[in-house]
């Protein structure tokens, strides 16, 4: 089979399942996959294939034939202008999830050498952004996964941030009981599980079929871990220490109320996304 008649099947297939943008990923699909590129397959059309190579980038055709994301397809993600690699261990990174960068930026102008945890660090996209902007900053990204840690050192060793950010295993903040990070953090920022129960069956198959559930489910109305989250970061936060959050529509107000009240927080800031959702939640723990 020839470079375009393998690109020409790759467009039909992905068009027949659903693919809207088939002809740009079936391109980019060929290019990582065997290494031809579009410009290849424009240039030389009729230049064979292997067998082999034929065999490996059909494999991936029919990966995203199924719905699965092409991110973990290509094995790759931008985020804050940095590649991230993902696997089926850890969330694809979003764009409106740049926003708690964002915010984060903002409110350590004024720290010299500020302590940041990431909880839920997944793909460690936020840790490392933080710690390429923050380079005095002490980093420790924490999750419970084993297979997403793993994949978080390998994003900050190719990003050069292995030596600033630690990584920790661990529900939540437990392995940050110690009495050296007790008041002491100067913020907390979280991208944690915020879909409900009843919204889980209702997202895109992409992302109920192929993203791991652990990362998606908040529980019976989306707040549950964010709930168990609030005692343990005003443990460990300074006095008008900093915790940062992003929620799911219609979330932002409740647990604006839930973690204000008994006087443990205050709200800073909510801060809307592109689709005017308040998606960022900045809370300050009180002195």
């Amino acid at each position: 089979m020839s470079y375009s008649q393998l690109y020409r099947e790759a467009v039909h297939r992905l068009s027949a399942c659903g693919v809207t943008n088939s002809l740009n990923e079936a391109a980019w699909i060929l290019e990582q996959t065997i290494g031809v590129t579009r410009l290849m397959i424009h240039a030389s059309p009729d230049c064979l294939l292997t067998d082999d190579d034929q065999h490996r980038a059909w494999k991936s055709i029919e990966r995203r034939s199924t719905g699965e994301p092409l991110q973990y397809i290509l094995g790759t993600q931008e985020f804050w202008g940095m590649e991230f690699m993902v696997s089926s261990h850890v969330l694809i990174p979003r764009p409106e999830t740049e926003l708690l960068v964002q915010a984060m930026m903002v409110r350590l102008e004024a720290f010299s050498f500020p302590i940041i945890v990431d909880v839920g660090t997944g793909s460690g996209c936020l840790a490392i952004a933080l710690s390429a902007e923050c380079p005095y900053a002490t980093i420790v990204a924490v999750d419970r996964s084993l297979q997403a840690l793993h994949i978080a050192v390998r994003n900050a060793e190719f990003h050069g941030q292995n030596g600033q950010v630690r990584f920790c295993v661990g529900d939540l903040l437990a392995p940050l009981s110690s009495a050296s990070f007790l008041g002491k953090v100067t913020a907390i920022v979280a991208n944690l599980p915020y879909i409900s129960e009843t919204e889980l069956a209702s997202l895109s198959r992409d992302v109920r079929d192929f993203e791991p559930k652990l990362a998606l489910d908040g529980g019976a109305d989306g707040l549950a871990v964010y709930r168990r989250l609030l005692p343990e970061a005003e443990n460990i936060l300074a006095p008008d220490g900093h915790l940062v959050v992003e929620v799911g529509q219609g979330q932002a107000s409740r647990l604006c109320d839930e973690a204000c009240a008994g006087g443990r927080f205050r709200v800073h800031e909510i801060i809307h996304d592109s689709l005017g959702i308040q998606r960022v939640v900045c809370l300050e723990r009180t002195g």
